[in-house]
């Protein structure tokens, strides 16, 4: 029988449950939200996703994923610059060779730019060897376009299992997933999206958000979201800085 992982560096330790209670609640879960990270397989798993710091400390780090478009992209780095916040920014490859200029701005700005692989194909859906094709040409896609390779990976769509976390392993990544959810793919209005994310952050968190052309309402909402963290006094930090001293829990489902 398959068992279900979901890591959780903060926490993980709060969701012990019997086998039939956990089911029920991963499905409600999953409907709820189909981009949590589901981790599949009978064997231990070789390494486990960044979620979210184990922290006292009000440090939260911002990321965004790209892939396709550039419309909304340049006004979130206007915003990021003015608020003098740093993000992390993960693009797809197909997305780095077609706008190096935005890949080198992001650089200059201080910003970390993470490998979100070559196609927006969720890689539970592909062959062992092509996830990793995909995989290793979405990191030279990105090393050839900002001449610097990329430390961080996050899997398309966020859905991943043991042999993505193995390929990344492989390849030095430390994957990136998120603590909080802005859920502003979904379009849900401004003001929704800015609740998504200040109810729901909690210290050490990584908070997810969309830059892609199809999240029409993201670069709208930036500057309340960073005005309202930092009104709850949340620093905005780099990953980087944010993985300090942070530990792993792992939860069986």
């Amino acid at each position: 029988m398959a068992r279900f992982w979901v890591f959780n560096r903060r926490k993980g330790s709060q969701y012990v449950f019997i086998a039939a209670i956990a089911f029920c609640a991963a499905c409600l879960i999953l409907l709820e939200r189909p981009f949590l990270a589901v981790f599949s397989g009978e064997d231990s798993v070789p390494t486990s996703a960044f979620s979210s710091a184990e922290t006292d400390d009000q440090e939260i780090a911002l990321t965004f994923n790209v892939s396709w478009g550039e419309e909304h992209v340049e006004p979130i780095l206007d915003t990021l610059l003015e608020k003098e916040v740093t993000a992390a920014f993960f693009v797809s490859g197909v997305w780095a060779e077609r706008h190096a200029e935005l890949l080198e701005r992001m650089v200059d700005e201080g910003h970390d730019v993470g490998n979100y692989g070559y196609h927006f194909k969720p890689y539970t859906d592909q062959e062992n060897e092509d996830m990793r094709r995909d995989m290793r040409e979405g990191h030279h896609a990105i090393e050839e376009a900002i001449d610097t390779a990329p430390d961080y990976f996050r899997p398309p769509a966020g859905i991943f299992n043991s042999e993505v976390l193995e390929a990344a392993e492989q390849m030095n990544y430390t994957v990136i997933h998120w603590g909080a959810d802005g859920k502003d793919w979904q379009n849900p209005g401004v003001d929704q999206i800015i609740e998504n994310v200040t109810n729901s952050v909690e210290p050490g968190d990584v908070v997810m958000l969309d830059a892609s052309d199809s999240a029409k309402q993201t670069a709208e909402a930036l500057p309340e979201i960073i005005d309202a963290l930092q009104n709850q006094n949340y620093e905005l930090t780099s990953i980087d800085m944010l993985m300090s001293g942070a530990t792993t829990d792992y939860e069986e489902l």
